[in-house]
């Protein structure tokens, strides 16, 4: 899907052009680091530091980075450890929400 007007993606196109390559690091960083903030919320505050490293690892990376990082994990989800029900895999398609 692309809902981007004709005008607007020059005009960002232009403007990425126009970056440093530390400058489109810089920000490609800062919004993984937002993406990583979005999914330390959503996590059970009384999960410990160590589950929530591993549920965010497995939730960027997937199960088998997951269980290569934290070997100790016997769960096939290890978000169930801490209350979370994420089914394994999912056919999700984004939806246009109208008013």
């Amino acid at each position: 899907m692309n809902d981007t007007s004709v005008e607007i993606e020059a005009v960002l196109k232009a403007r990425f052009a126009a970056m440093s390559g530390s400058q489109r690091a810089l920000m490609a960083m800062q919004m993984f680091e937002t993406a990583q903030r979005i999914v330390l919320s959503s996590l059970d505050p009384a999960a410990s530091e160590r589950e929530r490293r591993r549920e965010l690892c497995w939730r960027f990376y997937g199960d088998e980075l997951a269980r290569a990082a934290f070997p100790e994990t016997a769960l096939s989800n290890p978000a169930a450890s801490i209350g979370i029900t994420i089914p394994a895999k999912t056919n999700m398609q984004a939806t246009r929400v109208t008013e």
